[in-house]
């Protein structure tokens, strides 16, 4: 997992999701644009996004044997985040994240 900071920006190589810090100490992130987080839980709300992206569709293989393991490592994260493991997930999967500089400056507003 590698989460950079680039200026007021918090991303990742492995995720296409970011953070803003649009106040000191306080960060947007795309998987959770109705709340602001903590530096902290920023970097855990990026963790997860980097395992569900990571694992996609495998984290639902009830069969899979490390699949309970991963699920134990996205709810550390989600407590860290303030966030529902099951809910953090669904967000990862189903969050639209800006692409452009235009849309991560209106994002941003």
């Amino acid at each position: 997992m590698t989460i950079h900071r680039d200026g007021e920006w918090l991303t990742s190589s492995r995720t296409e999701h970011v953070g803003c810090e649009i106040a000191e100490g306080a960060i947007r992130l795309s998987l959770t644009p109705d709340r602001l987080m903590t530096r902290a839980q920023a970097v855990a709300g990026l963790c997860i996004a980097e395992i569900v992206d990571q694992w996609g569709p495998l984290l639902w293989e009830p069969e899979s044997p490390n699949v309970a393991m991963v699920w134990g490592l996205i709810r550390m994260h989600a407590e860290t985040a303030g966030l529902d493991a099951l809910d953090a997930v669904i967000r990862v999967q189903q969050s639209h994240w800006p692409m452009t500089a235009a849309e991560r400056a209106e994002w941003t507003r």
